[in-house]
């Protein structure tokens, strides 16, 4: 029989992540963890996280497996349980279980065929900058109401986020001192749509260092990881670049 258990804190930020760009998702089940990779319809934006077994305090599986899901449907439980509850997690033929303290939930389980699993393209950049997850939302915020677009800019020297519009502007600006790592020879920039990135971003509640790799009109990815209690959940977001005139 399948059956973990996982902390409600884990549990939501994976689902919120997810639920960034897609509604339903199939996990990949394995003996040392489950992956699990999405992309939105509009194939501007896709994400994959590995949750390694240790992140699970109970993680007892029969065989490799597959479960498609409703996230909407995930949601609804966890918003039953509080923040340092446990959730244990069974499937049950066509079902998924939920126990939570004295609650007990089941919802069925998706059509695996009816979810498609993408292939992660191979993407990568020897440009990258490494800093806190907050000092990049808030770049991001400021941009919020500025612009739908942010244009990302990276020197050897200094790391930016911009956005403007006809009538406002909005720019962070983090010099070398200020940065985790940065990995640069020449300036690169390349622009990218807000909405989802800023969603992305929000999504990831700890306040880990984030890696942010891009080359000019290239796809960025975001290379993050949290629970630092047990082996870290990893995770990786691509983005598409916003090409402009």
């Amino acid at each position: 029989m399948t059956r973990m258990s996982i902390s409600v804190k884990n549990l939501k930020e994976i689902v919120d992540m997810l639920g960034t760009i897609v509604s339903e998702v199939k996990f990949k089940l394995e003996p040392n963890g489950i992956s699990v990779t999405a992309v939105d319809p509009a194939h501007v934006a896709m994400i994959s996280l590995d949750i390694p077994k240790k992140a699970f305090s109970e993680y007892d599986l029969d065989a490799p497996d597959e479960i498609a899901v409703d996230l909407d449907k995930v949601k609804s439980v966890i918003r039953l349980a509080s923040s340092n509850d446990t959730i244990v997690i069974s499937k049950d033929r066509d079902k998924l279980r939920f126990e939570i303290g004295t609650i007990i939930k089941s919802i069925s389980l998706l059509d695996n065929s009816s979810v498609t699993t993408p292939r992660v393209p191979q993407i990568s950049s020897e440009d990258y900058v490494i800093i806190s997850k907050s000092d990049f939302e808030k770049g991001l915020r400021a941009a919020e109401d500025v612009s739908d677009a942010i244009r990302l800019t990276l020197t050897p020297e200094s790391f930016s986020a911009k956005s403007a519009s006809d009538s406002d502007e909005s720019e962070m600006l983090l010099p070398k001192d200020m940065l985790k790592d940065i990995s640069c020879s020449q300036p690169v920039k390349s622009s990218y749509p807000l909405e989802y990135l800023l969603k992305l971003v929000k999504s990831i509640s700890s306040n880990e260092d984030i890696k942010i790799a891009f080359k000019s009109d290239y796809p960025l990815s975001i290379e993050f990881s949290f629970n630092s209690e047990t082996e870290p959940i990893s995770g990786r977001f691509l983005l598409a670049p916003r090409m402009e005139s």
